[in-house]
């Protein structure tokens, strides 16, 4: 994926919410340009679905949507503790990570993550959720990179809303079907992983890989490879 700007990253993204773009694929692009433009390894993002309940809906690479699950089991963590509190926070050391959040912030760092910004997503005084930026260097943290992962988690939240005035049912339905859009990816993460005989996270470098080639998003390269798989038994 080619490096963008950020200016031009929220570009791109705002043009995609005119043109109703597909948003699972529009919030896919803008955790890969947050990692690039703040200096993350890594970027996830949590929302609660119409129940209130926290789930992933976008994570840069396999490994770091299963930190963002790991957080969700044990219900502790930067991008929890975000997105319940309604705060950004940021832990710049290994210690940091690891006195705040137990065994989670063990697993962050044994996952080689060093220090971690977590910001909340906000919508009119409503908290959808929250990004999440790891990074492998310690003390790597300033304002500034805490500013713009800000900034991207406010453009990722009027991508998911659509930047209209939404009732609460009308807002849980646009999550809903940006989860359906994240749903789909992971089935077909598996489908690639067991034709390909690789892990988890080598079948999402092939799907993002495949939706480039063929210039399609990254939900419609999934159903394309469901379908695929389903002709195939």
């Amino acid at each position: 994926m080619t490096a963008k700007t950020a200016s031009q990253a929220f570009v791109d993204a705002l043009a995609a919410v005119v043109q109703e773009g597909d948003l699972t694929d529009t919030v896919a692009n803008l955790l890969e340009s947050c990692a690039e433009q703040t200096g993350a390894a890594a970027v996830g993002l949590l929302v609660k679905d119409g129940r209130g309940r926290l789930e992933v809906l976008s994570a840069t690479s396999h490994q770091v949507a299963e930190l963002e699950l790991y957080q969700l089991q044990h219900d502790a963590g930067p991008c929890v503790d975000a997105a319940r509190e309604g705060t950004a926070l940021s832990a710049h050391s290994d210690d940091d990570i690891t006195e705040r959040w137990g065994t989670v912030g063990i697993a962050i760092v044994a996952a080689g993550f060093h220090a971690v910004q977590a910001v909340p997503l906000r919508w009119h005084g409503l908290l959808i959720g929250a990004m999440n930026a790891f990074h492998t260097s310690q003390g790597s943290l300033d304002d500034e990179s805490l500013r713009l992962t800000q900034a991207f988690a406010d453009i990722a939240t009027v991508v998911i809303v659509h930047a209209a005035a939404l009732t609460s049912s009308e807002l849980d339905e646009r999550v809903q079907t940006a989860l359906a859009g994240r749903t789909v990816i992971e089935q077909a993460k598996g489908v690639l992983a067991e034709t390909t005989g690789s892990d988890m996270a080598t079948a999402y470098e092939l799907l993002v890989q495949r939706a480039q080639q063929t210039q399609a998003s990254l939900t419609d390269a999934a159903i394309e490879i469901l379908r695929e798989g389903q002709e195939r038994h």
